[in-house]
């Protein structure tokens, strides 16, 4: 009777076989309503759209702080290319002017300089506007896009025909930035023995015009203190003033005297 049981239960190697080959990997979902499969038939695929909005582009966004955690990580610049950055395009001297540049690579300088205390001759190869220009990192924005960026930005891709990044870019993206953060950083002890370029001493400007900003106003520094010599006696001085109107002739050269012929 067991025997019997045993053979209704067992079901034939070939079947099992079949339906293991045909079982896909299905994501773990915590409600139905996002699940693969409907019905016996799969969802279809998410469409890839442009990003349309600036809190889209603002995932894809990396800060000045975030650029030099990367910079120590053997992936950085897989991780940075393709990303987006607000740098300031402004010369030193002028007012910062901000626009929202693509990184499309790295490159190398022939000086070395440091970003936060890291020291690096990496720049980056940045694409705004119709240029492609090279800008060290600390030119880079901590702060978020704003909206008018956004929209001459947006204004820009059209004017040049850029394709914009996609909701697929942007998962990509995420998951490599979060996979080159994980990865192990180089010691800072190390970077320092490889160091093999001069660096640039730092540029002596203030706290303002170090992150970004200008004062609307030019500083002015008081003059320096000279020490003066002690002033003469009053009294003594107007004596002597006195002196020299009630006896002018006093102080005339002494002529000398004339001999009889």
């Amino acid at each position: 009777m067991s025997d019997q049981r045993s053979r209704r239960v067992r079901r034939p190697a070939a079947e099992i076989v079949r339906e293991l080959r045909n079982l896909r990997a299905k994501p773990l979902r915590i409600d139905d309503e996002n699940e693969t499969w409907v019905n016996g038939y799969e969802k279809p695929a998410t469409p890839d759209l442009p990003v349309t909005s600036r809190d889209q582009l603002e995932l894809l966004r990396l800060s000045r702080h975030r650029i030099g955690m990367l910079l120590v990580r053997p992936a950085f610049e897989q991780a940075v290319t393709g990303c987006f950055v607000r740098v300031n395009v402004s010369g030193q001297g002028e007012l910062p002017d901000h626009r929202i540049a693509e990184v499309l690579g790295i490159c190398e300088l022939d000086f070395g300089y440091k970003v936060e205390q890291i020291p690096t001759n990496v720049a980056l190869r940045l694409r705004y506007e119709d240029l492609e220009m090279q800008h060290e990192i600390n030119d880079v924005s901590n702060l978020a896009f704003t909206q008018e960026e956004f929209e001459l930005w947006r204004d820009n891709c059209v004017n040049q025909a850029i394709s914009p990044p996609t909701t697929h870019t942007l998962t990509r993206k995420k998951v490599e930035l979060y996979n080159a953060l994980q990865l192990e950083a180089k010691p800072l002890s190390l970077i320092q023995r490889s160091f093999s370029f001069a660096l640039r001493p730092p540029e002596k400007v203030g706290i303002m015009e170090r992150h970004g900003a200008a004062y609307p106003w030019q500083l002015s520094h008081p003059l320096p203190f000279v020490s003066q010599p002690p002033p003469e006696n009053p009294a003594r001085g107007k004596t002597d003033t006195v002196a020299e109107e009630e006896d002018p002739g006093a102080a005339a050269p002494l002529l000398p005297k004339s001999e009889p012929n």
